[in-house]
């Protein structure tokens, strides 16, 4: 598995959030798709990006840290528009990720977060808990050919705090 460093720019993103339980999550990504796309194309944005889901309530090892998972399901959009109760729309900062590509069973695919954690500890980092994944191809693909790029967002270790 190959695995390398990023900085993300901040980038204007829509999307929908919610807590969710693991076998839910494959119906909740499509319908959220087709209702983000559609709240785009009304509000006059365009896309600029590949579609996402986020996990925000990861353990140290990147597991689920409870039954319910935090997700955030988003598109790159080129503007702003307005945001809803059902819909956020603003700008997501920029972060630091170690990232990989997972071709594969979407099923399959939680021994690419234990590598990508181990390489945030390598690279003296600590993983901030949160994951993007990016889906690289769609629903037509046969799932042993499914592409999605991992990425884990961490920060590095204060060196200050360790010299005193």
């Amino acid at each position: 598995m190959q695995i390398e460093k990023i900085t993300k720019p901040a980038q204007t993103i829509v999307s929908m959030s919610t807590h969710i339980s693991h076998e839910h999550i494959p119906n909740y990504i499509g319908t959220s798709f087709v209702d983000l796309l559609e709240y785009i194309q009304k509000n006059g944005a365009e896309l600029v990006g590949t579609p996402f889901i986020s996990y925000l309530n990861l353990d140290e090892t990147g597991n689920a840290k409870d039954e319910l998972l935090a997700v955030e399901i988003g598109f790159p959009i080129n503007q702003e528009i307005p945001s809803t109760e059902k819909f956020q729309s603003y700008v997501l900062p920029g972060y630091q990720a170690v990232r990989t590509l997972y071709v594969g069973d979407y099923e399959e695919l939680t021994d690419s977060y234990k590598e990508l954690v181990d390489a945030i500890k390598q690279e003296n980092g600590i993983f901030t808990f949160r994951s993007y994944e990016y889906f690289l191809t769609d629903a037509s693909v046969p799932l042993d050919d499914q592409e999605t790029m991992i990425e884990l967002t961490y920060r590095p270790k204060r060196k200050d705090l360790l010299t005193t």
